[in-house]
Formats: C-alpha cells, structure tokens, sequence
C-alpha cells in the first residue's frame, strides 16, 4: 500500500504501518518534527508545507492508494476554546476535506481527540465521505482497553481501501508494563528530577506510577509534559522515593514506537517532550486500522 502522510509529525504512521506501506511522501509545518521523522525514516520524502492551501494535483501527483491524517486537536478541545471550524487551526483540514472530494483515494485514516467526534468537521467529513461512496468506520479507544500501560483515548476513523489493510510482519507491539518501558539510565539524570518543591505544591495532583507495579498505567502525555506539572503526564517513583520525569525515549515506549526510534543528539528536552505529546499511539493505531487483533 502506498500512503500519504499528511500532519505526519515525528512518523507515527510510517511506524505503525512498518514494512506494510511505502511512504509517498510525508507533510507537516514543523521542521523540527520533519528533522526526527527524517532521521528515522531517511528514505521517506518530507516536505514542509502549510496544509492550508495545498492543491488538489499536487495531492493526486503522488497517486497514493491512502491517506493518513493527524491534524491539530486544539480546535476540539476545552483548552483550545473549541472553536471547531472557526478556528484557523481547523482550516488545513477542511482543505483536505475538500480535495478528498476532488482527488478521491482509495483509502482514508484519521486521528484525533475524542471531542473531533461531536466536531462540525467530523461531520464535514462524514458528509464528504458518504456524497463520494466511501465505507468508513469510526471509533473511540484507549491504548489501555489493549493491555498497553499508557491511557490515550483518541478517535479514529477508517475509510475505503484502509478497511481491508494487509497486516504487515512484526506488528504486535513487544512491551506491555511500564517497567519494560522503563530505562533506569536515566534514575540519575538531573534534568528529570522533580523538585521537592513541586512535590510539595502537588502533592495530590501528581500522577505517579511505580516500574515494578505491573498492573501500573501511565496517564496521556500531552505536548506540555515538562512545562505544565500536571495534567500533561506521568511521574516516575523510584525505589529510593524519589520521582523523576520520563525521558523522551521512554514516552515514545509507551506509546509503542520500537526500541530502534531515536531522537536527534542536539535536540532539547522540551522538543523531544512536545513531539512525544503530539504523537500517536502505535497499539491503538494498529487495532483502528484492524492490523493486529
């Protein structure tokens, strides 16, 4: 299957599909999130593009057999006002929306907050779908209703040639307790220890998990994990008592990506954390798209 990443981010899609797609190409605005999708995936085309205005011919150049889309959540959320439609975040998606109509691959996947679900968008797109032929399926699900140790809960809907995805070799993801996700190299790492300070501001608002809790469950880590001290994230409790933050390559675990995915050396913290945040979960993702039971 040949599939256009559209949003792409960091590759979530090109690494929940694995050796099952090749990648026509990969858009998204951010440089910096192009520059990690580049470094694993050096093979793959990127282009930084806004979405906003990207022409019909130049999508159906690429004669992909389906799209993947991840577009901006902000409009659909409390926090992002919820300004749905009206939100100039939202219009690189009724773009998309309109070229569909135009272009008509075979297939369709998107992601999104759970609050997409109610969206006028949504129901743009439901309506685009439906006056083109399309079959589609939509869904809300949490990695954790897999067994994953991270809650995630995102929509997803799934349309035309993607209903019937091959399941590509390697797949099923290879961890499912926090404390496979865990690298203890970083217990010591000054920069993701939490001040005994913020312990003592939150001291019921932190969410904590413990790597030898097996039955542990991480909370959805957000964009603003590393900045906001709560509601962004979990917190991890070492055996001496102490917590720290989890590293960038340990949120990318939990969110399924292989041990093999790495960051850029020179790339901050705080970037790794927000890209983490904007990404996807692979389990859920593979289960949406009916490539693992």
């Amino acid at each position: 299957m040949r599939i256009l990443e559209l949003f792409c981010g960091i590759g979530g899609m090109a690494a929940a599909f694995g050796e099952g797609a090749e990648v026509a190409a990969a858009y998204d605005l951010d440089r910096v999130g192009l520059g990690v999708y580049s470094a694993n995936f050096p093979t793959h085309r990127t282009v930084v593009r806004n979405l906003d205005t990207l022409p019909a011919a130049e999508l159906a150049s690429y004669r992909a057999d389906a799209w993947t889309l991840s577009p901006p959540c902000q409009p659909y959320t409390r926090r992002g006002k919820g300004r749905d439609l009206d939100d100039p975040r939202a219009r690189s998606l009724r773009n998309l929306i309109g070229r569909l109509a135009e272009v008509r691959p075979a297939g369709l996947f998107v992601e999104n907050v759970p609050g997409f679900a109610t969206s006028r968008a949504a129901e743009l797109l439901r309506e685009t779908l439906d006056g083109c032929g399309y079959e589609w399926r939509e869904t809300i699900l949490c990695p954790s209703e897999l067994g994953w140790p991270n809650r995630r809960r995102r929509f997803y809907l799934v349309a035309g040639g993607l209903l019937r995805a091959e399941r590509p070799s390697g797949a099923r993801p290879a961890a499912s307790t926090v404390g496979e996700c865990v690298e203890r190299r970083y217990d010591d790492d000054p920069e993701l220890a939490v001040p005994a300070d913020l312990q003592e501001r939150y001291p019921h608002a932190l969410d904590v998990v413990d790597a030898a809790d097996p039955a542990a469950v991480t909370a959805c880590f957000t964009s603003a994990y590393g900045r906001s001290p709560v509601r962004s994230g979990s917190y991890l409790r070492l055996a001496d008592g102490r917590l720290r933050r989890f590293h960038p390559r340990e949120v990318l675990a939990l969110l399924g990506f292989p041990s093999s995915y790495r960051w850029p050396a020179d790339l901050p913290l705080a970037n790794a954390w927000r890209l983490a945040g904007n990404s996807l979960s692979l389990p859920a993702v593979r289960h949406a798209l009916g490539l693992v039971d």
